[in-house]
Formats: C-alpha cells, structure tokens, sequence
C-alpha cells in the first residue's frame, strides 16, 4: 500500500489518475459522437439521392419479357404439343411460351420473305413489321461511320407498327449498352414535353417573344433566374425551339410551365408508365425538382429525364398524328410449320392523347422550322443549300448532352417523315467520343432517303 507523506499532495495525485481516465472516456466518447453524426450524415445523403433519382432508372442490359396480350387463332390444342426453340408450352398457353423465348433471346433479323422479316422459332415463323428499307439503311450508316454507339428506332405514327429496330456497338462485347429499348438522357428532346405543355396550357405560340440574357446556350445560373421578363436579348418561342435555346426554355419550364404543369405533361406523354410491348421495353422517366433552378434545366432537357428511343419516336409522332400516341407493336402474325395463321395483330390501340390535334399542328409547324433554318438544318440541306429530300416534308427536335452509361455525348435527333399519305416516326441516338463523326440526324435523313426513296 502507498504511503501517504503529505494529504495534499496524495489529493493532487487522485486527481490526476481521475482526469486522466476522464480524459479517456470523453475521448471515447466524443469518437462514437462523431461516428454516430458521421453514419447519419451519411445515411441522409444516400436517402436524399436516392429519393431525387427514385424515378430515373439504370441503364441495364436488356432481358425481355413478354407484356402485350397475344391471342392465337383455333390453335391452343395443336400448340400445347410444340415447342420454341425448345421452350415446352407444356399446360400453359403458347403466349407465355412465346414469352419465355423473348426473355432469353432478342429478335433476329436476317431472313425477308415478302417484304418483311421473319424468324423460325421451332416449327413456327415469325413475321415482324419491321421495313427493310429503314432497317438495312439504319445498320449500313452506323457500321459505315464506325460509331461507338448508335441506335435507331421508327414506327409508324397511325398504326404502331414498329419500322425500324437497330442498334450497333463498334465494340460487339458492350452491344448490351445500346438499344432502342433502353433509357438514355434525351437531352435537348424534353424541350418538346415544355413546348407542348406551354402551348396548349399557357397560350404559347410560334411568334411568341421571349427576353433573355447570355447565349442561346449554356447553363449560368444568374441568366436563368432572371425575370421572363427581363433580358438584353429576346427570341421568338418558334426560333428558341428550332435552334434550341437553353436558356428560353429554362425560362419557360420555371415561370410559365411550372413543376406540377410540367410533371402532368411529361405523364401524358405516358412517362413512368409501362408500355405493352412484346419486348422489354424500358419506362421513361421523369422527376420534376421542387427547386427552382433544378426545374428549370428539367425543362430545358439537362437533367431528371431518361427517354427510350422507341418512346422518342412515338412522341415525335404525336405531331403528324393528330396528337394521338399509339401503342407500338413489332411482331405482326404468327405462321404454323404449315404455313396457317395462328396469331395476327388486329387494330390499333391508342394509349393516350397528350395534345390536342391544334396543338400538336403548332407542334408540327416548330418541328419542321428545327429542319428548315434551326439546329437540325445541316443534317437535311447540302453545302450549296439544296433541300436533300425532296416533296418529304420533315421535322424534328435534336438533343446533345453529356452521359455516362454508355460514357460518351448523346447526340439526339426525334422526328417524322411525311409525302404521299406515307409517314413515319423515328428517332436516332448516336453516342460519340471524343469527336463525332455523324449525329441523330444525319442518320435520320439517310434512314428517311431510304424509307421514302
């Protein structure tokens, strides 16, 4: 046992062992503090984000599963005997079998029998509604340009029928990453949603004036929080749409449109909705910020939104259809080993009318000023100015933006061909790095030089 000389000095000696285990304890206890606050912190972050992006999907490389309802013709006892590519129907009925192939297997297309593409699967023949002509010229451009990425989707704008299905990769390992079933940033494409909801909503018209400062383009935050109002620069709603003003239509989306105008828009469009198809095909996404700022670049195409190119197309169709969006369909009849008929697609389903048939004229009118004299104008003019498809009156909407899966720049293009009581919807996304070689567009004018010529 310790001797104690001195009370004081044994007091001062106690005092010491105490607060230096003190000191321990707070020690521990500020580290799990900061653990705690540091794991919260955390936690908030990843819940925030998380929340932010709940509605934007990943790219993901597609499965395919079967959603449109089929109905095969009198052949339900012939076809619980057969099998796809070995898929037994076994007790259920040959549509689940049909969708079971598709989950494994993406369509081919190689064999044309009378004008059309068809496949055998086990002993039955698939006959798709795709065109040749589209088809063929969509893969000839993108293999001929050496793309990275390039996909290509059209339909035709009354019936549905799917006209085109093309995708490429220069690297064959990545051809996941590419489809017109999957989402992609659209870019300067959801200016069409803002244009739509600001016409038919808000009385916007073409010769409308907007007032604005800096550039057409560009994302500084001090030029799109100025007033509508205000602007050293003004520019028609017509001219904004045409060559794309950033700025004008950040304005717009903010003080006109709105958040819950714009959300109510984007889900007309049937954004955040599955679509039946055959195929799996991606929803297209759409979450409008509450911040002002953030609404604004959502409107202008910058942010919040992923589109698939089939969606792309059905909505660039909506303009020379009266305002109507149709439901797509690829596959249209179903042959026997004996050469019957036992499915065939019948009628056309409408999902929805986003606009009304004025509105999507006025639509129309500012699609075709994109060709005509805005963005898209070098993709269907040669260099001594002469128009490169003669009596097909053309329109569309071109969209460029930075993203990340596959990594490169998106360029867009979301239109529509139309001569003779023929037409045709399309969209064309190629994604470029470092330099590019051909755009959206220059693939959609060569695709409709084809399908029309």
């Amino acid at each position: 046992m310790e001797r104690i000389k001195d009370w004081k000095s044994y007091q001062k000696t106690l005092n010491k062992r105490k607060n230096k285990k003190n000191r321990f304890v707070y020690f521990v206890k500020y580290i799990v503090l900061l653990a705690l606050v540091g794991a919260f912190l955390y936690g908030f972050v990843k819940f925030y984000y998380y929340g932010r992006h709940f509605f934007l999907s990943k790219n993901k490389p597609v499965l395919g599963t079967g959603i449109r309802p089929i109905k095969f013709i009198k052949a339900s006892a012939v076809l619980k005997k057969r099998r796809f590519n070995g898929f037994s129907s076994g007790n259920v009925n040959s549509l689940k079998s049909l969708k079971r192939y598709f989950r494994y297997h993406n369509p081919v297309f190689k064999t044309i029998k009378n004008g059309r593409y068809i496949q055998k699967i086990g002993n039955y023949t698939v006959v798709y509604t795709l065109d040749p002509s589209v088809q063929e010229e969509a893969e000839k451009v993108f293999k001929e340009y050496a793309v990275p990425y390039g996909v290509l989707a059209a339909v035709n704008p009354e019936t549905g029928a799917v006209l085109g299905f093309a995708s490429y990769a220069y690297n064959k390992k990545k051809s996941a990453e590419i489809s017109p079933l999957i989402a992609y940033p659209p870019g300067s494409i959801a200016k069409i949603i803002t244009a739509t909801a600001a016409i038919e909503s808000k009385g916007f018209y073409p010769g409308l004036n907007i007032c604005f400062n800096g550039t057409l383009y560009g994302t500084d935050k001090t030029n799109w929080e100025q007033n509508i109002g205000t602007g050293s620069n003004d520019i028609s709603f017509k001219e904004a749409f045409a060559k794309s003003c950033d700025v004008a239509f950040g304005k717009i989306a903010g003080y006109y449109v709105g958040r819950k105008l714009l959300s109510r828009y984007f889900d007309k469009f049937n954004f955040n909705k599955k679509i039946p198809f055959i195929l799996n095909l991606q929803e297209s996404k759409a979450y409008i910020p509450r911040k002002f700022y953030q609404l604004e670049l959502t409107g202008a195409g910058f942010e919040n939104v992923k589109i698939t190119p089939i969606q792309a197309a059905m909505i660039a169709g909506t303009a020379i259809n009266g305002g109507r969006l149709i439901e797509p369909y690829i596959i249209k009849e179903i042959m026997s080993a004996a050469g019957k008929i036992i499915y065939k697609h019948k009628g056309i389903k409408v999902i929805g009318y986003p606009v009304t048939a004025k509105t999507a004229y006025v639509l129309k009118q500012m699609m075709i000023a994109t060709v005509t004299h805005g963005i898209a104008h070098s993709d269907f003019y040669s260099y001594n100015g002469s128009y490169m498809l003669p009596g097909v009156v053309t329109g569309g909407k071109t969209g460029t933006i930075s993203g990340n899966n596959p990594a490169g720049l998106y360029q867009w293009f979301a239109g529509f061909g139309e001569a003779n009581k023929k037409k045709i919807a399309l969209s064309a996304l190629v994604v470029e790095k470092p330099v590019w070689r051909i755009e959206g567009g220059g693939v959609s004018e060569k695709t409709l030089l084809a399908y029309f010529f």
